[in-house]
């Protein structure tokens, strides 16, 4: 199991690296990162890793419009003499990366699109680096899939988005209640959930919300053990206390602590953790309206 990360700022770099087999990258191209980097900024950090055994991922996680096209696969060409990996939610990605036979480098991350191994199966014939599998199945169907195929991809930490628009739906709300706010730290509370607190946040490529909580799925590592990549994402998480969390679970997956030690290191950090999939499948409780 190899350890990717998120970079928050270029002064985290050298407290990330001894922690991660790799570092994902935001860039023009994403609709979420903690931490969004020009392409020279990504080349010279690409150096910095490269010196350090330590991969380069780019997080291109947008919905692509047809006027995006061009743009995305001369953006991705920059990087035709790197060994550079691109972390992407649409499939039009992938048919750039296969026509610039850089398909190896890709990981395919739809969220909660691939849900079993035959999913994962019919991306098998691409190449592709690793496949993404949903967080929003039980870990007990996550462990199953993955003695069928070991490319997997999956978020280890973090917050997880649950509905993706390409609508301004921020900007809409704005205009059409007169309330005047910034996008800054924004929470979405749901009338029926007055304790679920969900981030939101409004870009040029749309709205995005999480689901309330971090994902931590420390608690049965064990069952992600024959996958590929496990991601962790620092978004919306304080700086020092994400570096905790890192080196925690480097920590663990490594044998220098025990499960049970990293746990409490987790639980001491006091963060709003979600892990209402670990053990349970998503079902939808249909609901009578008057």
């Amino acid at each position: 199991m190899k350890i990717i990360s998120t970079l928050k700022n270029e002064e985290m770099i050298n407290k990330i690296i001894p922690f991660v087999d790799g570092i994902a990258l935001g860039c023009q191209f994403s609709s979420y990162s903690d931490g969004t980097y020009s392409v020279e900024e990504i080349k010279g950090i690409y150096q910095i890793l490269s010196k350090n055994n330590v991969k380069t991922y780019i997080l291109l996680n947008f919905i692509m419009h047809e006027n995006d096209i061009d743009d995305v696969k001369n953006f991705i060409e920059e990087f035709k003499n790197d060994e550079v990996y691109f972390i992407f939610q649409d499939l039009g990605i992938l048919r750039i990366l296969s026509s610039l036979n850089k398909s190896k480098y890709g990981i395919y991350n739809p969220l909660t699109m691939i849900t079993n191994y035959r999913d994962i199966q019919a991306y098998e014939s691409f190449s592709l680096d690793a496949v993404s599998l949903s967080n929003e199945i039980p870990l007990k169907d996550v462990e199953l899939c993955s003695t069928y195929f070991k490319n997997i991809f999956y978020l280890g930490f973090g917050y997880h988005p649950m509905y993706q628009t390409y609508r301004y739906l921020l900007s809409l709300y704005k205009e059409h209640s007169g309330l005047n706010f910034t996008n800054d730290n924004l929470m979405l509370q749901e009338a029926t959930r007055e304790n679920d607190r969900c981030p939101i946040i409004e870009n040029k490529y749309g709205t995005i919300v999480f689901r309330n909580g971090v994902i931590s799925n420390l608690e049965k590592i064990e069952l992600l053990e024959n996958v590929k990549y496990l991601y962790l994402d620092s978004i919306f998480v304080d700086e020092n206390k994400y570096l905790t969390v890192l080196e925690t679970y480097f920590n663990v997956v490594n044998n220098l602590i025990s499960k049970e030690e990293g746990l409490k290191v987790i639980s001491s950090l006091n963060l709003t953790i979600n892990n209402q999939f670990m053990d349970v499948d998503s079902v939808y409780n249909p609901k009578e309206f008057e």
